[in-house]
């Protein structure tokens, strides 16, 4: 059993961040992470996925981005890198290996977290395990016959592992219009199946867009409203693809593809 004042759960850019933030302000602490720092990027991304957001905007407390290509889009290993070194560079005390297996309150300890590589028993915990940890599919999926092959953008890696055949994207947003044009582009028949978003494009007047909601202050804006898990949001959603040779957007993809994408303003269903 493990004392500590504050306990992170998750060893990504979130946690990471806080625990630079503790860290300075001389609390004792542990990152607790399933695998190495940046697991996530590491494990559960597919082999073209790049950030959205230019590397100048990689910045968390006390490290930003030094390297030589500030208008680029790390890929997910590059910033698997980013940030392992950003955790010796301040000396996280990340502890890996260690799944979460369960957090309780305790009436005197404050709170208990089991995990596979022992138990902490912390005054505050702190989960920094992502907004989209979980993906959301659809109940009807369930339904569809077993020779229909269904991933996940965490299970996707790319078109040579999907089997022949044409594919099915479900949701246009930044990975859905990311994932119809790659498998486009490596001959597939793809039917992309979109709601209804709110679009920006990739840059205006010579400028990244993230250039102008920066300069703004719109990514300084505080939330309000504390949103449930899964409840409404009125923030857009973004669609952007993170490649520096591509202004795609969901209407230039349909163009482009002609009657090789399928894409439609109506809600997908399943049913």
């Amino acid at each position: 059993m493990h004392r500590i004042p504050a306990v992170v759960v998750g060893a990504g850019q979130a946690g990471l961040a806080v625990s630079a933030m503790l860290t300075a302000a001389g609390v004792e602490h542990a990152v607790l992470e399933r695998g190495a720092p940046a697991q996530r990027w590491r494990s559960h991304s597919w082999t073209s996925l790049r950030l959205l957001t230019p590397n100048w905007m990689s910045r968390l407390p006390g490290w930003s981005y030094a390297g030589a290509d500030p208008a680029g889009f790390m890929t997910a290993a590059a910033v698997a890198n980013y940030l392992s070194a950003y955790a010796a560079d301040f000396g996280a005390p990340v502890v890996g290996d260690a799944r979460v297996l369960s957090v309780r309150a305790t009436a005197r300890d404050g709170y208990r977290v089991a995990t596979t590589a022992g138990t902490w028993n912390g005054t505050s915990v702190v989960l920094a395990t992502g907004w989209c940890d979980l993906p959301q599919v659809p109940a009807a999926a369930a339904g569809l016959p077993a020779a229909v092959t269904q991933l996940t953008p965490g299970t996707y890696r790319s078109p040579a592992a999907l089997p022949d055949g044409g594919v099915l994207v479900v949701g246009a947003s930044a990975s859905g219009v990311q994932l119809a044009d790659e498998l486009a582009g490596a001959g597939r028949r793809v039917v992309l199946a979109a709601g209804t978003h709110t679009r920006v494009p990739r840059r205006y007047r010579g400028l990244d867009i993230l250039w102008w909601l920066d300069a703004m202050g719109l990514l300084d804006r505080r939330t309000r409203v504390h949103l449930a898990p899964g409840g409404p949001s009125a923030e857009p959603s973004v669609q952007l693809v993170g490649r520096p040779d591509s202004e795609e957007t969901l209407l230039s993809l349909a163009a482009q593809l002609e009657s090789d994408v399928g894409w439609t303003q109506r809600r997908p269903s399943l049913g």
